[in-house]
């Protein structure tokens, strides 16, 4: 599926191959940098654990390494980011059941549920132009990709995954105001804590784009933005285990973002909407010399 929105400020640099390939590629790394760190934490626990758990953990290593490699190199990109969707929506249900944790698993849930949203972003849209499957001429969408309704369902969902990670946090914000200046004062005291009021207009307003498909490229933009600039002031403590998992994870959030970006929010989207309306408001090139040659 390769449907834009329509033309806009960003459509001479998502248009360019030249430009969007790097960005693309970049985008894919991002999204695959915090699977290696998953890789590695496994690796590190595996030996405390039974046979049968060994064996799952080893499982999910070989899963997420080809997942990895794959769409690193654009290579069949599109079944490996639905798998790691998979994967990454499967480990968010099972972790949703713990009280005594609750915070902390709605943490992970909402970011690995924006995660898997990325990936459905990449399956729908491909790995871009600097990529093994556009130089082999694979990747070209067949079947269900060309299936608008499918593929509408499984896009509004990824928007749904990204946007309510943001709107919950935006919201958090608003309500325990304080509380989060303090954080940003203990995690970086060069950072002024007004910026928090920047925040929470970041975490209301381009999700709220994002999840009505409406100047998505600009929300999208915005959110991957905030992903980037917000754990490197906040989350850049590396010798923390939690940090650099925050850190990865807000990463690879910003990649999926960059792909919504580059491509659009899907068929079922007011972007989609209006460009549709656009386009038939406006006759076609045949009708137009048709009744020129009437008229003359």
């Amino acid at each position: 599926m390769q449907e834009h929105p329509p033309r806009d400020l960003f459509w001479p640099i998502v248009s360019s191959d030249l430009l969007m390939g790097p960005f693309l590629l970049t985008a894919r790394l991002f999204t695959t940098g915090v699977f290696v760190f998953y890789i590695l934490d496994a690796l590190h626990a595996s030996h405390a654990t039974n046979a049968l758990t060994y064996l799952g953990i080893y499982l999910a290593i070989a899963i997420q390494s080809v997942g990895i490699a794959s769409i690193a190199l654009g290579y069949k990109t599109r079944v490996a980011a639905l798998v790691l969707a998979a994967y990454c929506i499967v480990t968010a249900l099972v972790f949703t059941g713990s009280k005594a944790w609750a915070g902390i698993f709605m943490t992970h849930t909402l970011k690995d549920l924006a995660v898997a949203s990325g990936l459905l972003f990449i399956f729908a849209c491909g790995p871009g132009p600097l990529s093994l499957d556009k130089l082999l001429g694979g990747g070209k969408p067949t079947g269900i990709l060309n299936n608008n309704v499918l593929m509408g369902v499984l896009l509004f969902l990824g928007r749904v995954f990204s946007a309510v990670l943001f709107l919950y946090y935006g919201t958090f914000k608003i309500m325990h105001t304080p509380q989060m200046q303090s954080y940003m004062a203990k995690h970086n005291s060069h950072v002024p804590i007004d910026l928090i009021y920047l925040a929470i207009l970041t975490q209301i307003v381009p999700p709220a784009l994002v999840l009505l498909g409406y100047k998505t490229r600009y929300g999208a933009l915005a959110l991957a933005g905030f992903c980037i600039i917000a754990p490197s002031l906040f989350h850049a403590e590396f010798s923390n285990h939690g940090e650099v998992e925050q850190f990865l994870l807000d990463f690879a959030t910003s990649g999926g973002l960059l792909f919504m970006f580059a491509y659009g929010p899907g068929p079922f989207s007011l972007d989609a909407r209006l460009s549709r309306a656009g386009s038939a408001g406006k006759p076609s090139l045949a009708v137009e010399k048709g009744h020129m040659s009437l008229a003359g």
